[in-house]
């Protein structure tokens, strides 16, 4: 889009003004024109265009005239020229752009090519009116930053440098509001306008906007924006107004603000100017604020020096540690000789009330030493309540002075409490006959005094407790040595309960020990520190039973025995034995509450602080340890005596070896059964055990790294055991040996060799030896029922019951059916099947059981080939000696049974259960003499890559007996040789 911009045409030819008029709006400029040179310069002295597009041949004064003139106002925004001739000649051209034109084109002139220098100039244009814009601003920034610069004096400063600025941007008036103070003041380059900024412009005004916002604003006119709260003459007059925040860094320091009577003065130049100039006078306006402040604290800190050199004469006195009666005695004397007080004294609080300790400059001091105040009464008493000074111009008017016979000169009193912030200690009170004796100075005088009075008391107190705390350890670790020099529960409880009593410094101490799993009822340890006397009352027992129900958990004070809840069952009991405050903690071990701590704290209650009861946490922690200690040393002596037992009565060996492979410990049958001798503790396993493979399987688990050792080891003398090793790990989960049984099985192994004997002679009758010893080796169950997937083999006899009425039952039985089920059988285990069993007939194969291999179908298959075969080669034999015509045919199947021992107790056989077994034996009873018939569920199953080596010829399919619906066949087209005959 093309940049709107404001273009003077000059041209005497109004043909051509026209035509360029209506180009140059057509392309969207404004566009202005003039006739002549004298016009063209009126009309620049008015408006200043963007650019002038001017005819070099004009009448009177022509272009190159008006082009110097233009270009001779320096004051003057920059106007590019583009000169327009009919003149080609390099003189014309020259001369023109000498006289400033900035362009130059000749007619005729291409519109394209003028459109394009008219852009050009008016980039141009823009790129040299900002440069002059930032000129200016940098011009006016060096200026009022050298303003800034010349004094450090905050009002003298903002004076020269809102006069500046105020001329510098063209503005009626200029202001800046300083916020850095709690009183806001204004400064303004008006000189009679007041310090003093009103509310309504910080809450309603432009200014408070700015501040409350932190952002620049500008008002174009303030008719239409309420932020401009006019409320004079001069400002209901305003106009426009500009307003930026003074920041340093995060802060807002003011607000400068520019005025003018012009609506729509003031633009965003004129914004970014002033927001210019805030950063810039925000570190003079800083350090002009420092140098206020640092001046009026001069003047402070003079005022101050002598009070603190008097100060501090008394200040190096309290540093001393003393103790606290002649720390006041020396205070009050000096506070009065120094400071020239006519009357000092010092109240110490004691519980409720104010106690005169120290007194300087009375008529009579010691009658008034000892006096009593209740804290609340008396000015004394309400300045420790309050906690803060209070001064009393005339006692005579204040209702709170309680007048005496030591006070009837009194008329004025200044008394500060002396505290800290964790305790009031008392009141330092100056008294003066004088009405208004005191004033602000005496007061931060004496408020610094009782400071550092409050300190010393606090030290001294700190000094106390700590040398109570040092003294306190001390009995902590003499009560640790005296519990862990035995392991006697009682003892060392009555031990704990005397110790816990002289550490706290209380009369009375029990201890309670609740019942476990081992031990029924409480356990009780009592101290007294002040045994009854002859006539005395018996303060103890303290109710050990009824305080032993409390469940607590945390250390609890129990200082209202009176009205707290939880005493509720036991207050009569402890009102009776004068009891008024407790502390009980809890006896913990592993989350779980043993016992209870009880002190009776009668008395002390304000010195039983936090640091008392965490020190009483820890030693209860102590005990506790001491007595979960002793426990555990019991339960151990009872386990290994428990263990003794169980080694001494063990038959097996037992050795307990460390990480280093040292023996640690051996039952009596490891001493006996492996030779050890009587001193072979501690000493190297391999050393000990000479037997190879014992010391591999020993081995085992070793440093707690998983290895493959010997399980059973046989010995030189034929026994054989069973070695089992584990790791043995501590209570912190660390490895600290291994244990190792060794079992004897000799007897175990004996039974397992006739029972693998009496299984082989089992097996055999179904299966071929090295199937069985394959079976064997497997281990496991091996005659549990089991469902898995089998090829069922069944081949039988054609036309045996004619054979049986033809032949005598020994020819049958000796010539046909013995060498029959002979052949057939070695047959089945060549190819690695099983005989499930014989038919009188017959005979059913098993492929997949006992052992399943990958190649188990292909198997089956060859197998019915060879058996065919086979049959062949004995039909042959037994026409020749039977002159008989005998054939067999076979049926195949595949899929899932049930394989194992079947049958009842009396008697059981290894067989299979399945539909895989019914429909091999209908496919054998569809099947002629010499055929193969194959359920297809087998050929669809067999592998892809397999080469059958001889056809499988798929048949139509079968209805079989007991099916619903027919099954498809294969038969299986061999070759073998014609029986001669």
């Amino acid at each position: 889009m093309n940049e709107q911009a404001h273009i003077l045409v000059v041209d005497d030819d109004p043909s051509i003004r026209r035509m360029l008029q209506l180009l140059l709006q057509e392309t969207g400029y404004r566009v202005s024109n003039a006739s002549s040179g004298e016009e063209a310069l009126a009309y620049m002295d008015l408006v200043t265009p963007d650019l002038v597009l001017m005819d070099l041949m004009l009448p009177g004064i022509n272009g190159q005239q008006v082009t110097e003139q233009i270009k001779a106002q320096p004051d003057k925004p920059f106007v590019p020229v583009i000169l327009v001739t009919a003149r080609n000649d390099p003189k014309s051209k020259v001369t023109a752009l000498d006289a400033g034109a900035d362009d130059f084109l000749v007619k005729p002139v291409e519109f394209a090519e003028l459109l394009a220098r008219v852009r050009a100039m008016l980039r141009l244009q823009r790129s040299q009116r900002s440069l002059r814009s930032e000129q200016r601003k940098t011009e006016l920034l060096l200026h009022l930053t050298r303003e800034l610069g010349t004094t450090l004096d905050l009002e003298e400063l903002l004076t020269h440098f809102l006069d500046k600025l105020a001329d510098a941007v063209g503005a009626v008036r200029a202001s800046i509001i300083l916020t850095t103070d709690n009183m806001p003041r204004l400064f303004s380059s008006i000189r009679n306008r007041p310090k003093v900024v009103p509310d309504d412009i910080l809450r309603d005004g432009i200014a408070g906007w700015v501040l409350r916002e932190r952002q620049p604003a500008i008002i174009h006119d303030t008719r239409d924006d309420p932020r401009w709260v006019a409320t004079t003459p001069h400002q209901q007059m305003v106009r426009s107004v500009a307003t930026v925040p003074i920041r340093r860094e995060d802060r807002i320091l003011g607000v400068i603000t520019l005025v003018h009577h012009t609506p729509g003065y003031f633009t965003t130049e004129h914004l970014s100017l002033l927001d210019s100039v805030a950063a810039q006078s925000a570190i003079a306006l800083e350090n002009a604020e420092l140098f206020r402040l640092t001046r009026t604290q001069n003047d402070l800190l003079e005022r101050r020096n002598e009070e603190l050199q008097r100060i501090n004469q008394v200040s190096r006195l309290l540093t001393e540690l003393m103790r606290p009666e002649q720390l006041v005695r020396l205070v009050a004397y000096l506070v009065h000789l120094t400071f020239g007080y006519p009357s000092v004294s010092i109240l110490l609080r004691d519980g409720g009330d104010l106690v005169v300790r120290a007194m300087a400059g009375a008529a009579d001091e010691a009658a008034h030493m000892g006096r009593r105040t209740p804290i609340g009464a008396g000015l004394a008493g309400h300045a420790a309540m309050r906690q803060e000074p209070l001064c009393v111009a005339d006692v005579r008017d204040d209702p709170r002075f309680v007048p005496s016979s030591f006070t009837d000169d009194t008329r004025s009193v200044l008394a500060v409490p002396i505290l800290t912030a964790r305790e009031v200690f008392g009141v330092l009170r100056v008294e003066s006959s004088s009405v208004g004796a005191f004033g602000p100075n005496d007061i931060r005088l004496l408020d610094t005094l009782s400071g550092q009075l409050g300190v010393a008391f606090e030290n001294a107190q700190l000094f106390d407790s700590e040398q109570r705390r040092v003294r306190q350890v001390g009995q902590v670790n003499s009560m640790s040595v005296a519990l862990t020099a035995q392991l006697d529960a009682n003892a060392n409880l009555r031990t704990a309960a005397a110790a816990i009593a002289a550490i706290f410094g209380v009369e009375h101490c029990g201890i309670v020990i609740l019942g476990d799993e081992r031990r029924n009822g409480l356990r009780l340890a009592m101290h007294s520190a002040q045994p009854a006397t002859p006539g005395s009352q018996v303060r103890f027992p303290l109710p050990l039973h009824e305080l032993a129900t409390i469940d607590v958990r945390t250390t609890q004070l129990f200082s209202a025995i009176e009205t707290d809840a939880e005493l509720e069952g036991m207050r009569e009991s402890l009102l009776r034995n004068q009891i008024g405050a407790l502390a009980l903690t809890p006896l913990s071990t592993g989350g779980r509450r043993i016992g209870t701590i009880v002190l009776d704290l009668t008395g002390r209650v304000r010195q039983f602080s936090q640091i008392e009861m965490t020190l009483l946490e820890t030693v209860a922690s102590l005990v506790s340890q001491v007595l979960e200690n002793a426990r555990l040393y019991r339960e151990v002596a009872e386990e290994r005596s428990t263990l003794d037992a169980v080694l001494g009565g063990a038959a097996d060996p037992i050795l307990l070896i460390g990480t280093d492979d040292r023996l640690l410990l051996a039952n009596r049958a490891a001493h006996e059964r492996l030779g050890l001798g009587v001193h072979a503790e501690q000493q190297p396993i391999s050393t000990l055990i000479t037997h190879a493979d014992l010391l591999k399987a020993l081995s085992g688990q070793r440093n707690g790294h998983t290895s493959s050792p010997l399980n059973e080891v046989v010995l030189s003398e034929g026994e054989t055991f069973n070695v089992s090793v584990a790791p043995v790990r501590g209570a912190d989960n660390e490895l600290i040996g291994r244990v190792t049984v060794l079992q004897d099985i000799s007897a175990l192994k004996e039974l397992e060799r006739h029972e693998q004997e009496r299984l082989r002679s089992v097996f055999r009758r179904y299966v071929s030896p090295q199937v069985v010893e394959e079976v064997l080796a497997g281990g496991g169950d091996i005659g549990e029922p089991i469902e898995r997937d089998v090829a069922v083999i069944v081949a039988d006899i054609r036309g045996y019951t004619a054979l049986t009425e033809g032949l005598p039952p020994r020819v049958l039985v000796g010539q046909v059916l013995n060498r029959f089920f002979t052949a057939m059988t070695d047959v089945l285990y060549r190819h690695g099947g099983t005989i499930d069993k014989f038919l009188g007939d017959g005979l059913i194969g098993v492929f997949g059981s006992p052992i399943a291999r990958a190649d188990d179908l292909q198997r089956v298959l060859l197998a019915a080939v060879d058996l065919q075969r086979a049959f062949a080669e004995l039909s042959e034999r037994w026409h020749t000696d039977l002159q008989r015509e005998i054939g067999m045919g076979i049926g195949i199947a595949y899929g899932r049974a049930v394989v194992g021992n079947i049958g009842s107790a009396q008697r059981m056989d290894y067989t299979l259960i399945g539909d895989v077994v019914n429909t091999a034996s209908r496919l054998n009873g569809i099947a002629q003499a010499g055929q193969i018939i194959v359920a297809a569920q087998l050929i669809e199953a067999l592998p892809a890559h397999w080469p059958a080596p001889w056809p499988l010829r798929k048949s139509d399919p079968v209805q079989l007996k007991g099916k619903l619906e027919p099954v498809p066949i294969y038969e299986v087209e061999y070759e073998f040789k014609e029986t001669a005959h």
